[in-house]
């Protein structure tokens, strides 16, 4: 079996010479290996010149704006020749630069001879044509950056990094994770990924991309010069940069070009410039002028159509596969069958268009490199959209609803989540979508993130709340914060009326999510005051309540023997073995 590969699940292996690869049903991540963009990429054609695609930051459409304190932070991790693997976070709220930064480390990390790759979480099942590792150079130094990181499964994360120094040995390899901020996110992946010998530096958090009024004004004609140009469009007489311009919102690069791009829009189409908080409503207006414009010259579906496609794909895409991007079309009854639903992929991937291989019948539905229904972008901009579509089409929320009781794609399942949670705080109309969701499919809830917990937690009603809570997976890295305050939430709700099995199951659960978070001293006082209620529920209804109140007693014993107090734990594991007589 010498330097074989195996696939299928391996049982035994009795003996082995030499290297031997053992691959399992699924690869849960891939490596795509980038190059810089050329000035030819960068060009946005006639037919792309919509508001998504000008401000899309993997476009780079807008001059980059150097960030020097981050970038020689950035420059020093990569560089640090005593560490040969190592992982860095950088942290930002949705439009404040994030990609753009590693964008430009990326580059010029390739300038400098360093392979430059992606890391993707991914669903399709396994190839072994899609597993070959890129053979790199002789000790040719990997960066890898993860975008999105906040989304990732822990333990698939963990993989990633894990199997790096494995694959691509003797060589330096970092690893650059770029997320929105989430309480507790780094403590949770400091945690999975603090072994192997990997060196976990300290985050970095983006700052104002600008320090001042007068920098935010440089930066917005920055911008409208370069949209205009792209647009093949003057720049507006007069143009001047909101006279707002102080305000907290325009410290997000984001909401600045946006308003550089309103600007120029406006000129061109002669209406007023709008006010900050409508923003988003006017560039999407442009949005589906596009779209109107696309159907009037015969080149594809009607307007409500490239909508609802635009609607899916933003809160279910990218969709891996042809074939799965058909059935969503067709589940969503968009399309009779596979010819209509390949003609209006077809339609959408000219709308927009990835950086893959473009669609064609003979694209094989599993391939990994294969990726249908790209959502709007940047990100804010399509929760944004998704948010007024569900306020604006009463069959949106119904039909996601539908879609999730048929959806088996855990990774497309989270994004709807993800997407609804993000939007969330600016469109009530995603809060009860989500919420209602929860409501319907509490199964769901196994699947949820941090940050869609930590929206449950704040805003869910108090039965959404409690149902989430029942289907959230016993124990979880990623969610160990949020599910401790989901159960503080719950107990603290209890009414004073309440009865007491429910009590004493808020005060058990309470328990073991502050063990899990490390307050094993707070664990104690709801534990034992479960106990308490279990032990005198047991008294009157025994085949009920001794099932709980022997679970409660063993977390008992564990809080106090992790507090040191290894007497004290020796009282509750008699009484458990007592159970019967309790």
């Amino acid at each position: 079996m010498s330097g074989s590969s195996a696939g299928g699940h391996i049982i035994q292996v009795s003996s082995t010479t030499g290297d031997v690869l053992i691959l399992l049903d699924r690869s849960d991540y891939r490596l795509e290996f980038l190059t810089p963009t050329s000035d030819e990429q960068r060009r946005v054609p006639r037919s792309q010149r919509q508001p998504s695609y000008l401000l899309d930051p993997q476009r780079e459409v807008v001059p980059y704006r150097p960030r020097v304190q981050e970038q020689r932070l950035l420059d020093e991790w990569r560089d640090d020749a005593e560490e040969p693997v190592s992982v860095l976070m950088v942290s930002g709220a949705g439009g404040q630069g994030k990609t753009r930064l590693a964008s430009h480390v990326a580059s010029a990390s390739h300038q400098a001879g360093w392979a430059v790759a992606r890391g993707v979480e991914s669903t399709p099942r396994l190839r072994t044509d899609s597993l070959r590792w890129a053979v790199l150079d002789e000790a040719q130094s990997l960066l890898v950056v993860v975008d999105y990181a906040e989304r990732w499964r822990l333990e698939i994360l963990a993989q990633l990094v894990h199997d790096l120094p494995l694959n691509y040995p003797d060589r330096r390899v970092r690893v650059l994770l770029l997320a929105r901020p989430s309480p507790g996110l780094w403590q949770e992946m400091e945690a999975k990924l603090d072994r192997g010998g990997v060196d976990l530096t300290e985050p970095v958090e983006l700052g104002e991309f600008v320090h001042d009024e007068t920098g935010r004004a440089a930066a917005f004609t920055d911008a409208a010069q370069a949209f205009a140009s792209q647009m093949k469009t003057p720049v507006p007489r007069g143009l001047q940069p909101p006279a707002d311009l102080a305000a907290a919102e325009y410290t997000s690069p984001l909401t600045l070009h946006m308003s550089a791009l309103a600007a120029v829009c406006a000129a061109s189409a002669n209406q007023p410039v709008p006010e900050v908080q409508d923003l988003s409503r006017f560039l999407l207006n442009h949005e589906r002028r596009y779209w109107n414009a696309r159907a009037d010259a015969g080149r594809g579906p009607s307007p409500e159509v490239i909508e609802q496609m635009a609607f899916l794909a933003t809160v279910f895409g990218p969709v891996p596969g042809l074939s799965a991007g058909r059935a969503l079309l067709r589940r969503a009854a968009l399309a009779d069958g596979d010819a209509e639903a390949g003609q209006l992929l077809r339609a959408h991937e000219r709308l927009y268009p990835s950086n893959r291989t473009p669609l064609s019948d003979t694209t094989g539905g599993g391939l990994a490199d294969v990726e249908t229904l790209l959502p709007l972008r940047p990100d804010r901009f399509g929760e944004d959209f998704v948010g007024q579509y569900l306020t604006q089409w009463p069959h949106a929320a119904p039909l996601l609803t539908e879609l999730l009781a048929t959806e088996r794609d855990v990774l497309s399942l989270r994004r709807c989540l993800i997407v609804l949670a993000a939007a969330s705080p600016r469109h009530p109309g995603a809060a009860t979508t989500l919420f209602e969701l929860l409501r319907s499919h509490p199964e769901v809830a196994a699947h949820v993130t941090s940050g869609v917990l930590q929206v449950v937690v704040d805003h869910a009603p108090d039965d959404i709340a409690a149902a989430v809570e029942e289907a959230l997976p016993r124990f979880s890295t990623e969610l160990l914060r949020p599910a401790c305050s989901l159960a503080e939430r719950l107990h603290s709700s209890v009414p004073p009326d309440a009865p007491p099995a429910l009590v004493a199951h808020r005060l058990s659960i309470l328990g073991i999510r502050l063990s899990d978070v490390g307050d094993k001293r707070g664990a104690l006082a709801p534990t034992q005051q479960a106990v308490d209620t279990y032990r005198r529920l047991a008294q009157v209804q025994p085949a009920a309540y001794l099932p709980p109140l022997a679970d409660a007693l063993n977390s008992l014993g564990v809080c106090l023997s992790d507090v040191g107090d290894k007497h004290g734990a020796l009282a509750p594991t008699q009484l458990l073995n007592g159970t019967p007589n309790a």
